[in-house]
């Protein structure tokens, strides 16, 4: 064997913060979306910690124009003194180093969710820039910093009435593959986190574009949280039932409610943190609720002598609750550490439950009968459904005479390798089986649209040949039953055309795989199959596109990086990848700051940029009147007419080709918002990087003049595309065999998207409203997300 160099030498020390950068994911998931969401969520937990110490009642998170976030709290502050072991402030250690924070020991925290010590430094690591702020002591304490890196000392730069924390951060564009905040996720994140704090105030504002505003305060906590559960179901009993226990070590809350759905929807969580493996403290919860109406329904006769126990899924039909437990030294475990491991918070439920809900039932007869009237209604059904279960448990995974006849299996025996399409329509099913590659990849064609599973019981459910054939076909049982160990296939691929008949079958599928197989979802084997957007032909070379992004894309590596810009000034310059992308990034935060000055004063922003005041140093409306003279030309000619009324000044605008004129009248506190600074400093930045505008653009002998940097960068794609054939892609039942494994089989050209569960009680709720009874909640869902609908194929 050949001896390697392998010394001292070769070993790298990651000092600080540079092994988060190094390995972002490690830290936060990803660098997709749900990475980028997770660091206001880091943030936002110390805020709460703060709240569960009794010592913050307010959260504000703002989302400002030029996708920055600004979080800040009136809890104590972070501490500003001189930690002696590091010669810094404190301050300044909790945003430079990993595991350094006040929850790792002494009386700073009894009860905190942030126990990795990792939060508000990693957060400062993957941020282009981050701004700290702590009012301590009749102080204001600021500290700046770049990429993790402190660019400023901490300083004191005012006086404070109060205390708390303020972070503001821009998380990075080398890092993140998106930058676009979603408000759905952040508003179910945090009413969720309201929810779970009960009377903490949280406020979430979204600057870009209009002002979206909402507030979070709940005083009935996890009840209410419960209550916007059934929100979208018919609770069969009216109180919530609800209970909390404390001990010296921890505390118990619980709240439930019965609802006359056939799913159960039970959400834990343990200091907060969302434990979709569950735990200890689930554990005893369902052991407890299953003995409880047990013992409840044989002492009130509702149960004969000779009938059969309750079980565990026969309570839990249509059972919707909240446990939430606070612990001082959470342990948690299990694939992704979502699973607590406590042993003792088990004794803490089971004995709450018993002695609680016990004392529910007793002193509500009237809807303790109506609960375990619904519990036996499941147990009978269970009992109908079993012999359908049986018909569709496999005897064996290598058994293939109980497989559906329909089911064009692989060869591999490996799950791990193997992977199963679930593809609409026979037709379709045929071009599948005929494209794939049938050493790894199964097709099983379902016929028409499966049965809706929210609907129905379970019974009815598992009489659907279409059902019976992809538990077979999975191989790993459903329900309590289900059982991962036994997957026959570890990717499983919902494969349907991409009209609304298509979308509705994958959504009725998805919504039968969430009910009774959610292992299946949450460890990650379920996937939607995604085909190409365009089909782009480019001379002789043929590729296939599946998003915008990918389109644009391309057309910068084919033909923008070949593009020359000349900017007012005369300067030539290239529009390589680096400088293209670097142009799109600041132009999307100088949108932002544009939109958000327009909705404050309506159309003043697009005046003052058109006419070039933002180029000016104008802190005034007399100093924009004096700037008119020495404005930049552009084919206008502007003159004050009237500048008598305090609140605003008009201008003459002529246009000198035409001699058309007209009036504008100009806020005359336009030049002293805080908003119009960012603004400039934004147009700035993207003059530096491009030029100034009027552009003239060239590729080869062709060439265009644009006015402004948004013309600029849609005329550069425009002229891209010229040339090029584009064409937008046919459905998946219309491709041939050939074209259905280039585009959507073949596992080194296809885009899958996995299927995760972000948000459990979200997926829930959604699930409930769009697929359930209620009329009124999808009616609602409908009409408020309707103008966001772009492509409507009918």
């Amino acid at each position: 064997m050949a001896e390697t160099s392998y010394t001292a030498k070769d070993i790298t020390v990651l000092e600080g913060l540079e092994p988060v950068r190094l390995r972002p994911g490690m830290y936060i998931g990803s660098t997709g979306a749900r990475g980028l969401h997770h660091l206001v969520y880091e943030v936002v937990d110390n805020s709460v910690d703060e709240a569960l110490a009794g010592r913050n009642e307010r959260v504000e998170v703002t989302i400002r124009p030029d996708n920055s976030v600004l979080v800040q709290d009136w809890g104590s502050g972070i501490p500003v003194d001189i930690m002696k072991e590091q010669g810094q402030p404190a301050l300044t250690v909790v945003l430079t180093k990993l595991h350094a924070g006040g929850k790792f020991g002494g009386e700073g925290y009894k009860v905190s969710g942030g126990l990795h010590g990792v939060g508000v430094s990693v957060v400062n690591a993957l941020s282009e820039w981050l701004v700290a702020e702590s009012r301590r002591g009749g102080k204001i304490y600021r500290q700046e910093f770049a990429r993790g890196v402190p660019t400023t000392e901490m300083e004191v730069v005012g006086e404070a009435t109060d205390t708390g924390t303020m972070i503001c951060f821009l998380p990075d564009s080398e890092v993140f593959e998106e930058l676009e905040w979603s408000m759905d996720q952040l508003v179910q994140r945090l009413r969720e986190t309201a929810f779970l704090t009960r009377g903490l105030m949280i406020v979430l504002v979204d600057q870009r574009e209009e002002e979206e505003r909402h507030e979070f305060c709940y005083e009935g906590g996890i009840k209410d949280f419960v209550a916007y559960v059934n929100d979208a179901k018919e609770p069969i009993h009216k109180r919530v039932v609800f209970f909390e226990e404390t001990n010296g070590e921890g505390q118990v809350e619980l709240a439930m409610q019965w609802n006359s759905s056939y799913v159960e929807s039970v959400f834990s969580f343990a200091n907060n943190i969302n434990t979709h493996e569950g735990g200890s403290h689930l554990s005893g919860f369902k052991a407890a609720l299953t003995g409880t109406l047990n013992k409840y329904a044989r002492e009130k006769g509702l149960l004969k002598e000779k009938e059969e126990n309750l079980e565990g899924e026969d309570v839990r039909e249509g059972l919707a609750a909240v446990i939430s437990v606070k612990l001082r030294e959470p342990q948690f475990e299990g694939q992704t550490k979502t699973k607590l491991g406590n042993p003792w918070i088990r004794g803490l439920v089971e004995q709450t439950v018993n002695t609680k809900l016990a004392e529910f039932l007793e002193e509500n007869p009237t809807d303790a009968r109506q609960i375990v009237q619904k519990t036996v209604a499941a147990r009978n059904a269970r009992q109908a459904a079993r012999k359908a279960r049986e018909l569709t448990r496999r005897k064996g995974a290598l058994d293939s005479a109980s497989l559906p006849g329909k089911l064009a299996d692989c060869q591999t025996n490996d799950p791990s390798e193997a992977e199963v399409y679930l593809v609409e329509g026979n037709s379709a099913g045929g071009s599948a089986k005929d494209a794939r590659d049938r050493r790894f990849q199964a097709i099983l064609p379902l016929r028409g649209k499966v049965i809706n599973s929210e609907k129905n019981r379970i019974n009815k459910v598992l009489s659907n040949a279409e059902i019976q054939s992809m538990i077979t076909a999975i191989g790993a049982g459903i329900g309590d039953e289900f059982d991962v160990a036994k997957l026959r296939y570890h990717r499983v691929i919902v494969m349907t055309d991409a009209d609304v008949d298509g979308s509705h079958i994958r959504t009725l599928i998805l919504t039968f795989l969430y009910r009774q197989m959610r292992e299946l979802v949450e460890q990650g084997h379920v996937y939607i199959a995604v085909p190409p957007l365009y089909r782009v032909k480019i001379g002789n070379q043929e590729t296939y596109v599946e998003k915008e992004s990918q389109f644009e894309e391309l057309l910068v590596r084919e033909r923008v990086k070949e593009m020359e810009v000349t900017d007012r000034d005369g300067q030539c310059l290239k529009l390589t990848d680096a400088r293209w992308g670097r142009f799109s990034r600041a132009l999307h935060e100088f949108d932002g700051w544009l939109a958000k000055v327009n909705s404050e004063y309506p159309s003043a922003a697009s005046f003052a940029v058109m006419h070039r005041f933002v180029e000016l140093p104008i802190p005034s409306a007399q100093d924009a009147l004096d700037a008119l003279p020495s404005l930049s030309t552009n084919g206008y000619e502007l003159e004050a007419v009237d500048t008598t009324k305090a609140e605003t000044f008009r201008i003459r605008v002529t246009e000198r080709a035409t001699s058309a004129a007209r009036h504008v009248d100009v806020p005359s506190n336009l030049f002293e918002s805080p908003a119009y600074e960012s603004l400039q400093k934004a147009y700035a930045k993207v003059a530096e990087i491009v030029g100034l505008p009027p552009f003239s653009l060239s590729l080869g002998k062709k060439s265009r003049n644009f006015e402004t940097f948004e013309e600029l960068r849609a005329g550069a794609l425009d002229l891209a595309k010229e040339g090029i054939q584009v064409s937008r892609f046919k459905g998946l039942g219309e491709m041939n065999p050939n074209e259905l494994w280039d585009t959507t089989m073949d596992p080194a050209h296809r885009t899958l998207m996995r299927v995760e569960v972000e948000d459990a009680s979200m997926a829930d709720r959604i699930f409930s409203m769009l697929m359930g009874d209620q009329v009124e909640p999808r009616r609602a869902f409908i009409e408020q997300n309707a103008q966001d609908v772009r492509f409507l194929d009918v």
